[in-house]
C-alpha cells in the first residue's frame, strides 16, 4: 500500500497518555513480549469494542508511575507490514470516521484496548488472557 494516507501513517509517531504507558509498559513486563505488540493487540481488542464514544478520554493512572511521559512510537513499528488490516478493521468498526481523523482515532483505539487490556488481566498470563479475552467482548 502506497497511498498518501498509508505513507503519512506509516511515517508518523504516535504518542499516548502517561497512563497509557505505563499500563503498556505494565502489560509487556507481565506478558514478556514487546510493547509494539501488546500495542497492535490492544487497538484490535478496542476496534472490536465499536466506535470510540465521542469525548472518550483513558482513565488517570496516579499510582506507581514509573514513566515521566507518554509512549511514543512509530506508525512501522506500530503496524508492520499490516496497516492495511488495520486500515479495513478502522473502516469496519468506526464507518463515520473521515480520513482526517484516522491518525487520532488509532491512538485512542490504542489507549482504550490497552485500558481494557489492564483493567481486565487480572491473574492471568499472555496465553490465558488470549483465550479469555474472545469472552469478554462482544461478537
Amino acid at each position: 500500500m502506497t497511498t498518501p494516507m498509508a505513507q503519512q501513517l506509516m511515517n508518523t509517531t504516535f504518542t499516548s497518555s502517561i497512563a497509557n504507558h505505563q499500563r503498556l509498559k505494565n502489560l509487556s513486563a507481565t506478558f514478556g513480549c514487546s510493547e509494539d505488540l501488546v500495542s497492535r493487540y490492544a487497538i484490535g481488542i478496542s476496534l472490536r469494542k465499536g466506535p470510540i464514544p465521542q469525548g472518550w478520554e483513558p482513565s488517570v493512572l496516579n499510582q506507581n508511575l514509573t514513566v515521566l511521559n507518554g509512549k511514543s512510537i512509530r506508525g512501522k513499528t506500530m503496524f508492520k507490514d499490516q496497516l492495511s488490516l488495520f486500515l479495513v478493521m478502522l473502516a469496519m468498526h468506526e464507518p463515520e470516521a473521515e480520513s482526517d481523523d484516522v491518525r487520532a482515532l488509532f491512538t485512542l483505539h490504542w489507549e482504550r484496548g490497552v485500558e481494557f487490556m489492564a483493567n481486565t488481566i487480572g491473574d492471568l498470563d499472555w496465553l490465558e488472557f488470549l483465550t479469555s479475552e474472545a469472552e469478554l467482548l462482544p461478537q
